[in-house]
């Protein structure tokens, strides 16, 4: 009889400790509370302007962009010329210089047309010039290539790596 009450306790504990370990571990609710939303209009009271706008995607709204860059670029003194692609809020600028000028731009000009640039249109945050002939050449291609309706997506991409990549020097 003490043998039999000695295997049914031994029994009943192996049960419940088996019962105990293989319970699911408790883990806390996953969060279902929607991430915040970038605000898109400006705050009650705040005064409407290019410093409180957000770029949008629509294509047309950035070739006017473009072409409001252009205009005020050429305006520069030493500039001939100017070509800008706007995608959101970086601009891509090919800039002509002043004969003298051919082949030495320097970091002064540069400087002045990405100020000008940030002074136009205050939603960019990133600005690439170049004045080598090839990229300028090669991003008015692609600026009547956005004209003519292509996509730009593939365009911005192709124009990014071109600006990333060092352009050769003479000496």
């Amino acid at each position: 009889m003490k043998r039999q009450l000695f295997f049914i306790l031994i029994l009943s504990l192996l049960a419940v400790s088996l019962a105990v370990g293989c319970v699911p571990q408790q883990r806390p609710a996953p969060d279902t509370t929607p991430a915040p939303q970038q605000r898109t209009t400006p705050l009650p009271g705040t005064p409407e302007g290019p410093a409180n706008r957000v770029p949008n995607n629509e294509p047309q709204e950035d070739t006017r962009r473009a072409e409001n860059l252009v205009d005020r670029i050429e305006d520069l003194k030493d500039v001939e010329d100017a070509t800008a692609i706007v995608s959101g809020s970086t601009a891509y600028i090919g800039i002509d210089m002043n004969e003298d000028l051919q082949g030495k731009m320097t970091d002064a000009l540069k400087q002045r047309v990405i100020n000008r640039a940030e002074e136009t249109d205050r939603m960019l945050t990133r600005v690439y010039v170049s004045a080598d002939s090839d990229t300028v050449t090669r991003l008015r291609k692609f600026a009547d290539d956005i004209e003519d309706g292509k996509p730009i997506s593939g365009i911005i991409r192709q124009i990014d790596e071109m600006f990333r990549r060092p352009a050769p020097t003479v000496r």
